[in-house]
């Protein structure tokens, strides 16, 4: 896949899809949009959302932080067909690619680096060093986080394990390799990151959710992200397991079972600090 290959066309449709996503994600981090322990205090903070499509994580942290209006939030991506149209002066949205580095200028220069979900996005340029590209932006006793799907799902159904499937032997092809995820650790404490921290969460799709609105939202942006999904394998001429027919009815057979069933979709979030000057 090229690095500037864009999977996802920029709709209503799949905004829609993604905030809802964005909704289940923050429910499995229990509310939580940052872990590792910031200080939101200062005001002049300086804040990046990589791979920030509609700009609504950062949106969100803005209604939590006590100085949101003397903030820099910046979001960048690779589409910029989802950036927001309107937006207060305290946003900068611009085009981006995971796998290129950032302008020297902006070296050292964030206080919080976020991406969320979009790791595989930097193949076939290796991971390690779009984490490294990233961290590259922290300024000294500043923090990045790091959000991914592990693409294992436990106690989850047979259609699950199909969607699963599909996801690896893409992230296999790409070059992105679906075991990613589990690397984030060791790619931080290359870069440099001290005080790193990872847990690994569960992500509660369709029934396994007790909240009834989120089960419902989790059911459908996951059966809804695999149309597109399934058009890209195809495109690559993608060899997997599943007969023709299962990957055709893949998405519809998958809404069925979250509903009636569910799935347990792990997350792990890695986070660490760049050291101080006087910590060198």
């Amino acid at each position: 896949m090229s690095p500037s290959t864009v999977l996802v066309p920029a709709d209503a449709e799949v905004s829609r899809r993604l905030l809802d996503q964005h909704d289940v994600v923050i429910d499995a981090l229990g509310g939580s949009l940052i872990l590792p322990s910031f200080d939101t205090s200062p005001s002049g903070l300086k804040i990046l959302d990589s791979g920030t499509a509609d700009g609504h994580w950062l949106h969100q942290l803005t209604l939590t932080l006590p100085n949101t209006a003397a903030n820099t939030y910046i979001g960048t991506d690779i589409n910029p067909g989802f950036f927001p149209t309107a937006h207060g002066p305290e946003y900068i949205f611009y085009k981006h690619n995971v796998a290129d580095p950032w302008p020297e200028s902006e070296h050292c220069t964030f206080d919080l680096v976020h991406q969320r979900l979009s790791l595989p996005g930097a193949a076939p340029a290796t991971l390690s060093t779009a984490v490294q590209n990233l961290f590259d932006l922290v300024k000294p006793g500043g923090w990045i986080q790091l959000v991914e799907a592990e693409q294992i799902g436990p106690n989850s159904g047979p259609v699950f394990a199909q969607f699963l499937d599909l996801v690896r032997a893409v992230f296999d092809t790409t070059g992105a390799g679906w075991k990613y995820a589990e690397r984030m650790r060791e790619w931080l404490y290359d870069a440099g990151a001290v005080d790193i921290g990872e847990i690994s969460v569960d992500m509660a799709l369709g029934v396994t959710n007790k909240n009834a609105i989120l089960a419902e939202k989790g059911a459908t942006c996951t059966a809804g992200a695999i149309p597109g999904l399934v058009v890209y394998a195809k495109s690559m001429g993608l060899k997997t397991n599943l007969a023709a027919e299962e990957i055709d009815t893949l998405a519809g057979r998958l809404l069925v079972e979250l509903r009636k069933t569910g799935a347990h979709y792990p997350l792990r979030v890695v986070w660490g600090r760049k050291k101080l000057d006087a910590e060198m």
